[in-house]
């Protein structure tokens, strides 16, 4: 059975800007998948103003394979010239910032690294304030798993 689009939809946007997280969309109340649902219908009506129409073309296809290491790149505040990246390595995450041409590793972590981190700030231990661009890196982590890139080859 085909689910309709506006859930697919709605469920790719709560996805995207959180993470898989739980509850799972199908484990979900149904009053909080409405007011996702909501939004779908939106940005659908947005895109049907665009000339664009949303078509469900069958079964889900295959998960997609990465294909660059970056998993995400935003622009470095008051440095327009600037990007900072959080990358998969082979063993971990990288943050590097861009910068031209040249690319600058700032750290390097798995994430067996940012867990323990995260605990000593936690326990408001105060080795935690020793760690050098420990809020780079706990944000790093947080979009590595908001977009789903625990697994990527990385962070082992």
């Amino acid at each position: 059975m085909m689910r309709p689009i506006r859930d697919i939809l709605a469920e790719g946007m709560r996805r995207e800007r959180l993470g898989l997280i739980r509850p799972l969309w199908q484990d979900w109340d149904e009053d909080s998948r409405e007011e996702v649902r909501r939004r779908a219908d939106h940005l659908i009506r947005i895109l049907s103003d665009a000339g664009v129409q949303l078509v469900q073309m069958g079964e889900p296809a295959p998960i997609a394979v990465r294909t660059g290491p970056t998993i995400v790149a935003n622009q470095v505040y008051n440095a327009p010239d600037t990007m900072r990246e959080v990358r998969v390595e082979e063993r971990g995450f990288s943050i590097v910032a861009v910068k031209g041409d040249d690319a600058t590793v700032e750290q390097t972590f798995t994430l067996n690294d940012v867990m323990l981190n995260a605990g000593l700030v936690l326990a408001g231990d105060p080795a935690a304030k020793t760690i050098k661009d420990l809020g780079k890196q706990l944000a790093a982590a947080c979009e590595v798993y908001r977009l789903n890139a625990a697994g990527m080859g990385g962070g082992k």
